[in-house]
């Protein structure tokens, strides 16, 4: 389906390869459900990258195998370091932030990494893994902040745009698309909610808030030089790829 209707790629966020402590940390997770999705995305000829979660005292042993599974299977990997967001109860997540500027030390003191130009749209910086071939990236929106060349914007399966992961505002697009059939009403809606994308994100670990520190929806990720975006549902415990999977068109990646 997804692919006859042009997604030509799918991002899985996948923190590791330890099944209980996949499960632990999604709170709901089966492990072998979702690499059973991904088996299924790669034959249905789905190209697949993984997006890990960097998390200190927790994935950090895990590191290596993620490395080399996603080598042996022909999977790109995104690092991204843990950011201050969503409903986390009575956890903190100050103990968790992990640097990819110390991450990709540990990966150079067994590898060669040689940074790549290439650019995708996207926060994402990438390397080439010498030794295997493959592509690693690294997003790092603490350390090193890059908000002035972000042109993402997050829409939910209910219709809110979001154009900053780190703030609260949004826009309802919903209402713009029960309120008419004329296109150009949800054109004004989109082009009026991208005008108001913030300056930068605001995460910030120095407040050492407990409980709901910033925004935390599920979302889609969309190219914000696309006024048009459209929902393609809810996720769900019963999804077969991941509780966060990103489906993308041949353009994007």
């Amino acid at each position: 389906m997804f692919v006859a209707a042009g997604v030509r790629r799918v991002n899985v966020s996948l923190d590791t390869l330890d099944p209980e402590r996949f499960k632990r940390l999604t709170r709901w997770g089966r492990l072998d459900q979702v690499l059973r999705g991904i088996e299924a995305a790669k034959a249905a000829g789905l190209r697949v990258k993984i997006n890990a979660v960097a998390l200190k005292g927790e994935t950090e042993e895990e590191m290596f195998d993620l490395l080399g599974w996603c080598a042996d299977h022909g999977h790109d990997l995104t690092f991204i370091e843990v950011m201050p967001m969503g409903d986390i109860g009575n956890e903190m997540r100050l103990d968790q932030f992990w640097s990819l500027r110390d991450l990709r030390a540990r990966i150079e003191e067994r590898f060669t990494l040689t940074d790549l130009t290439e650019r995708t749209g996207g926060p994402a910086r990438y390397a080439r893994v010498e030794e295997t071939g493959q592509r690693i990236g690294f997003i790092t929106p603490l350390s090193h902040n890059f908000c002035e060349s972000c042109n993402r914007v997050r829409l939910t399966c209910t219709g809110q745009l979001h154009t900053c992961l780190g703030q609260e505002g949004s826009s309802d697009l919903r209402a713009a698309l029960r309120a008419s059939d004329d296109e150009a009403v949800l054109d004004d809606a989109i082009r009026a909610a991208i005008r108001l994308k913030p300056k930068g994100h605001d995460f910030d670990y120095s407040r050492g808030v407990e409980g709901k520190i910033s925004r935390g929806r599920p979302c889609l990720w969309c190219r914000a030089s696309r006024h048009r975006a459209t929902s393609m549902g809810q996720d769900s415990p019963a999804t077969d790829l991941s509780s966060s999977a990103v489906f993308e068109d041949e353009e994007s990646s």
